[in-house]
């Protein structure tokens, strides 16, 4: 129990480790980008609406789209009693949704220096809120591993019911 508990602390500070440097990292491109401190070699151009509806629709579909990933592929993760394929399902799944997160972040802050449009500017507000529901979470890690455990008892017990008819 105690080797599983630094498992999971050990995944779970990895993981935030990540989490955080990836907000730091796009929160401070962000504010330079904002108060013009990134010297570009262009001036702010007005871009096709074409690309401007392309990357919003881009945008609405990541969202959804990531924290629903992350949900489905926590709950094909296999039920075991083995901890280290639970702790690699779930570092998997979370990096997958911080990654799909980071790029819609990063796509919309770098279309936002390029053309100054306000709506990239809103969108990176908007994604940078989502990021509150993608924080790797010690508990979600936890009931994911006593879900294998549970159902492996479960299935020992119908074993033994079995055996005694």
């Amino acid at each position: 129990m105690r080797e599983t508990k630094n498992i999971f602390d050990g995944t779970i500070s990895s993981l935030r480790l990540q989490y955080w440097l990836s907000i730091a990292v796009l929160a401070s491109f962000f504010l330079l980008i904002i108060f013009d401190l990134i010297p570009f070699p262009f001036e702010k151009n007005d871009i096709s609406v074409t690309l401007e509806r392309y990357a919003i629709v881009i945008t609405i579909i990541a969202i959804p789209a990531a924290l629903k990933l992350f949900a489905v592929m926590l709950k094909k993760v296999p039920s075991s009693p083995d901890t280290e394929l639970v702790v690699k399902s779930y570092k998997k799944a979370s990096s997958i949704r911080l990654l799909i997160i980071n790029v819609a972040t990063l796509m919309n802050i770098s279309l936002y220096a390029i053309s100054g449009n306000m709506n990239f500017f809103w969108f990176t507000i908007v994604l940078f809120i989502i990021y509150v529901f993608c924080k790797p979470s010690y508990p979600e890690l936890a009931n994911l591993a006593e879900k294998g455990k549970d159902s492996v008892q479960a299935e020992s017990e119908i074993e033994n019911i079995e055996n005694i008819q």
